[in-house]
C-alpha cells in the first residue's frame, strides 16, 4: 500500500484491503483469472461436443440412439412411397451377383456396408450417390412370419426365401401393411410359393445382409414401392403401406437363427413330401405372387382431334378370356382317355374308385373362381397327361384347357394335393416314360376337403381339372397347376 495516508483515502472502497500497485495499472494481483479460464475452457469443449455429435447424429441416423433423438425432433421423415417413374436410381441384382457383391466381404467391410444400405433407406434415398440395389429373380418360400412390434417394422408379414438360381443366397422380403392385411399375407405366403421380382414393376431394395454361420447370404429386402399383390391362384389383392415409425433398436434381419433353423426344416420336409430330390432347387408349387398395377384414370380430351390416351389394364400380365359357353350333352359317350378334342364331351359316370372324389363340407362353392355342375363348364380343351407332358411353358391364359385321368394322391394340405397318373394304367395304355415325370398340383376351392394321401380317383369330361399353368423343372419333373372347378 502508498506510504501517504492522503493517497490512501482517494483510494476507491472496492481496493480497500487489497495489495495495490500503482505501476500495475490499479488492478488486483490475486483476481480470478485461472477460475474463468478453466470455465470457458469448458464450455468450448461443450460446444465442440455438441457441435461434433450433431454431426454424427444426423449422418448416423442408422444408429438406434441417433434415430430415437432425429424422430422425436421431427428431422427425420417416415419411409415414403415411391412411384416407379420418381423412385431412386439403382441396380438390379440376381442372386447370383448378390453373392458376388457380398458374399467375400471381410466381417467389418460387411458392417459398414449394412450401415450405409440401412442409412439410406431411412433416409429414404436422400443426400447419397450410390445405386440403390434392388433384388430381382424367382425366389421359393421357405416359411413366413407375422410382424410383431418388437421387430424392425411393427406390422405386416415377413416371408423368408430360397433362390431359385443359387440355393446359396436367400431373401427376407418384408411386407409392410396393416394389421387387418396380414391374415390374407399369410394365406398367400404359403411355403413352396413363389415371389416373382421384376425389374419392370418391381423396386425391392436391399436394407442389410447376413452371411449365416453355414456360408449362405441372407438379404433383407423391402419394396419401395409398396405394391398391391394378388396370389396367381387365390382370391383377392393386398395393398403395402409404409411403415409409419421404425424399432431401429430391434436390428436386422428379422428372422432370428432359431427361426431360420425351424424355416429350414420346414422346408426340407416339405420337399420330400413333395417329391422332389435334394439336388435340384425347383419347388413343386407354381403358385406365384403377382404384382398388381394400380389404375391410371383416362383423361378426356378438351378438345377435337387430341388422342385418347388407352387405358391401362388393372392387372399385370393377364390375358382377356372369351366369356364362357355352357356345353351341350351329347348322346354318345366316349372313352375313359379320348384325345384331346375342342370341347369337353359327355361321358357316364365311371364306375366308383377305392376312394371316390372329395366330397365338399358346403353345397356350393366358396372358393375365388367359378364352378360349375358336372358336364357344364365353359367351353375347352380336353387334355390327358400325355399331352400335358409336352405343354412345358405354354400359354393356358388365353384359353380353357382341361385335363382327365386316373390320379393317386401323393401329397394333401389344407386346400391343396399333389397327384400322380396311376403308374398300372399309364403303362398299359402305352404312355411312356415322360408322363411319368408329370405332377399335378390341385387348388381346390374353399370349404371343399382335398381327398387324403394315397386316395385314388378318376377324372372324365364331365369333371375334368381346369389346368392353370405347366412348368418343367431343370430335373426333367413337369409341374401342372390345376383347378376344381366342378361342384361334388
Amino acid at each position: 500500500m502508498p506510504s501517504d495516508p492522503r493517497l490512501r483515502k482517494k483510494l476507491p472502497s472496492q481496493f480497500a484491503g487489497r495489495d495495490f500497485d500503482p505501476q500495475e495499472g490499479g488492478r488486483p494481483k490475486d483476481g480470478n483469472l485461472f477460475i474463468w479460464t478453466i470455465v470457458i475452457l469448458l464450455l468450448i469443449g461443450f460446444a465442440i461436443a455438441c457441435w461434433i455429435g450433431s454431426f454424427y447424429i444426423f449422418g448416423h441416423p442408422e444408429k438406434p440412439f441417433s434415430y430415437q433423438v432425429l424422430n422425436k425432433l421431427k428431422k427425420l421423415d417416415p419411409p415414403k412411397r415411391f412411384e416407379l417413374t420418381a423412385a431412386p436410381r439403382g441396380e438390379f441384382l440376381k442372386a447370383s451377383q448378390i453373392w458376388d457383391r457380398f458374399g467375400k466381404l471381410a466381417p467389418r467391410e460387411l458392417a459398414r456396408a449394412n450401415e450405409a444400405l440401412l442409412r439410406n433407406y431411412l433416409r429414404n434415398f436422400k443426400l447419397s450417390q450410390d445405386l440403390v440395389p434392388y433384388v430381382i429373380g424367382t425366389y421359393n418360400i421357405l416359411d413366413s412370419y407375422e410382424l410383431t412390434g418388437g421387430d424392425f417394422i411393427g406390422t405386416g408379414v415377413v416371408a423368408l426365401a430360397q433362390s431359385r438360381e443359387s440355393s446359396r443366397v436367400l431373401l427376407e422380403q418384408v411386407f409392410s401393411a396393416d394389421a387387418k392385411v396380414v391374415p390374407a399375407l399369410q394365406r398367400t405366403l404359403l411355403t413352396g410359393f413363389d415371389i416373382d421380382l421384376k425389374r419392370e414393376n418391381e423396386l425391392s431394395a436391399i436394407i442389410h445382409v447376413e452371411r449365416l454361420p453355414d456360408g449362405r447370404i441372407k438379404a433383407t429386402a423391402i419394396s419401395i414401392l409398396y405394391p398391391s399383390y394378388e396370389s396367381a391362384t387365390a382370391s383377392g389383392t393386398f395393398t403395402l403401406d409404409p411403415p409409419q415409425e421404425l424399432n431401429v433398436a430391434a436390428g436386422l434381419p428379422i428372422i432370428t437363427a432359431r427361426r431360420q433353423e425351424d424355416a429350414d426344416k420346414k422346408y426340407a420336409g416339405f420337399r420330400k413330401r413333395a417329391g422332389l430330390p435334394e439336388s435340384t432347387q425347383e419347388a413343386i408349387s407354381q403358385n406365384r405372387l403377382m404384382r398388381v398395377e394400380r389404375p391410371v384414370a383416362v383423361n378426356t380430351p378438351q378438345a377435337s382431334g387430341e388422342p385418347t390416351p388407352t387405358p391401362v389394364p388393372a392387372v399385370a400380365d393377364v390375358k382377356a378370356v372369351p366369356p364362357a359357353i355352357p356345353v351341350q350333352p351329347v348322346a354318345a359317350p366316349v372313352a375313359a382317355f379320348p384325345e384331346a378334342s375342342a370341347t369337353p364331351q359327355q361321358v357316364q359316370p365311371p364306375p366308383p374308385s377305392p376312394s371316390l372324389t372329395p366330397g365338399g363340407v358346403v353345397a356350393s362353392s366358396t372358393g375365388a373362381w367359378p364352378t360349375y355342375e358336372p358336364g357344364q363348364m365353359p367351353r375347352g380343351r380336353l387334355l390327358n397327361i400325355k399331352d400335358v407332358s409336352t405343354m412345358s411353358g405354354a400359354d393356358v391364359s388365353s384359353e380353357r384347357v382341361y385335363l382327365q385321368g386316373n390320379f393317386v394322391v401323393t401329397a394333401a394340405g389344407q386346400n391343396r394335393a399333389v397327384l400322380r397318373t396311376q403308374g398300372a394304367i399309364a403303362q398299359a395304355i402305352g404312355f411312356g416314360g415322360r408322363s411319368g415325370n408329370v405332377r399335378v398340383i390341385v387348388e381346390f376351392p374353399a370349404g371343399v376337403r382335398p381327398p387324403g394321401e394315397g386316395a385314388t380317383f378318376s377324372r372324365d369330361a364331365r369333371r375334368p381339372f381346369q389346368i392353370t399353368d405347366v412348368r418343367e423343372g431343370a430335373d426333367g419333373q413337369v409341374n401342372v397347376n390345376v383347378r376344381e372347378v366342378t361342384r361334388p
